[in-house]
């Protein structure tokens, strides 16, 4: 049996309530499904969610599924307990080796069972969230959309936020760094329409490889199938000539006319606040809607963590090659939560010459456009336990002769301080930002105290602590 969303869901279950919660209370779709989320949160619990019971729907509700590393973790593959550098680890070697998609037939392909055409397409039928007061609307949050590159004919594929138009339109809201906005670009220069495909509930490796960081020239159905360690198994859409992925749980297919267009938001960002309205956007006519018998909705809160964590890896594999070119001695890189996992990255390094800190530092801001912060570490330094990175920074960083400062550089319009060439109007620039908290290679500086390694190995706890 393929790899899906619910083989990954029986998977979390198995491992108790750390990985997976089941609700059967009825919960409205406006506000509630993501409230129960932030007060999980609120507790430091970020499981797998499926939510049984969705009131004015018939399908049930998943969400969380990528809310922790651990579950990282679980959908590549790492047994629970390994260290979280074996998360990154995995990606990067299974990244590596991407595989082509396996083509079965409509007939074959659960996401078959049920063929919505025309006047029959209604997106009420589906769960869709309200996610925030002051949103414009219900999104879809993390339905992945496959396109074909209009001159190279190459598929890519990306998840990008879809607000409910009408009951047969979506709109299209594309970064313009995206690869999606190259293409849609290249689609008004010609005039044409653009057919595109939306899938919604899959395995969560298969999520990941959407996220990606690959060139414009590759195709992310076969970085999904070389993180999940299988081929991604697809099959013909009804309407679009485009491969759908047949054990998805929902998809949606259509198309957009470059000459009609449509405005976006306010929306609940990653970053912890509203976006703006935003005009001139994709509008998706939508020709048809497939599904299984029994689909599952896979839906991401905008505002929690899981929206962070989800494109964490490809991040942060990108930071790790990025320095590498660089410093060869890189050992570790992360894109920590508290930077929302995209503005700030920590990298370890096993220093070896003056100025490598802040040549890795460098090299770590440009691996990706979101990054403005870069802290660079010892590798005795644990990088993921951020006391110990700002352990790090108040104990060898000096800011006269260890910070870099890099204004005006392109960064993510989505932050809030981002700026434009004027520096009080909002715009696509961040200033960037290196901080050096290695110690000195040719100078002398003072030792760190270490526990002795015969004593820290000779004591368990347990044979010391009285038990009540």
């Amino acid at each position: 049996m393929s790899m899906d969303l619910r083989s990954f869901l029986g998977e979390a279950r198995q491992l108790g309530p750390d990985y997976f919660v089941s609700i059967s209370k009825p919960v409205d779709p406006v506000l509630e499904t993501c409230i129960i989320q932030q007060k999980l949160a609120a507790e430091q619990r970020y499981p797998a969610i499926r939510m049984e019971n969705i009131k004015g729907a018939e399908l049930p509700l998943a969400t969380s599924i990528l809310g922790s590393y651990s579950l990282l973790g679980l959908a590549l593959g790492v047994d629970p307990g390994e260290p979280k550098s074996a998360i990154l680890q995995r990606f990067r070697d299974r990244a590596a080796t991407p595989l082509k998609p396996q083509e079965i037939t409509r007939e074959e392909a659960p996401v078959k069972q049920v063929v919505l055409v025309g006047d029959n397409v209604d997106l009420a039928k589906l769960p869709i969230v309200h996610h925030a007061e002051k949103d414009s609307g219900k999104y879809i949050t993390v339905g992945v959309l496959v396109l074909r590159d209009p001159d190279s004919g190459v598929l890519n594929a990306g998840m990008y936020r879809h607000e409910v138009k009408g009951k047969d339109k979506l709109g299209c809201m594309f970064n313009p760094a995206h690869h999606a906005a190259y293409i849609y670009r290249r689609c008004q220069e010609l005039n044409k329409r653009m057919e595109a495909a939306l899938f919604i509930g899959h395995h969560p490796a298969a999520l990941l490889g959407a996220l990606g960081e690959g060139s414009i020239d590759s195709c992310e159905l076969d970085l999904m199938g070389g993180l999940m360690g299988e081929p991604l198994v697809v099959t013909d859409a009804e309407t679009v000539d485009i491969p759908v992925p047949a054990f998805a749980e929902i998809v949606i297919e259509g198309y957009l006319d470059p000459a009609d267009q449509t405005a976006d938001g306010p929306f609940a960002e990653f970053t912890g606040f509203y976006g703006p309205a935003k005009d001139d956007i994709g509008l998706m006519h939508i020709t048809a809607m497939t599904m299984r018998s029994d689909a599952i909705y896979h839906d991401l809160d905008p505002a929690h963590q899981e929206h962070n964590l989800a494109n964490a890896l490809s991040l942060e594999s990108a930071v790790f090659d990025s320095v590498h070119r660089l410093v060869p001695s890189i050992t570790a890189a992360y894109m920590p939560v508290s930077g929302s996992c995209r503005f700030i990255t920590y990298v370890a390094i096993d220093k070896s010459v003056p100025g490598q800190g802040k040549s890795a530092g460098l090299a770590a801001i440009t691996a990706n456009p979101n990054i403005k912060i870069a802290v660079v570490v010892d590798n005795d330094i644990d990088i993921y336990d951020e006391q110990r990175v700002l352990w790090a920074i108040a104990t060898t960083f000096e800011a006269d002769q260890d910070l870099v400062v890099i204004p005006g550089v392109t960064g993510s319009h989505l932050n809030p301080s981002s700026y434009g060439e004027i520096r009080n109007e909002h715009g696509p620039m961040n200033t960037k930002m290196v901080i050096d908290a290695t110690r000195p290679i040719t100078l002398p500086f003072e030792e760190r105290i270490r526990p002795s390694g015969d004593v820290w190995d000779r004591i368990n706890l347990a044979d010391y602590i009285d038990r009540n």
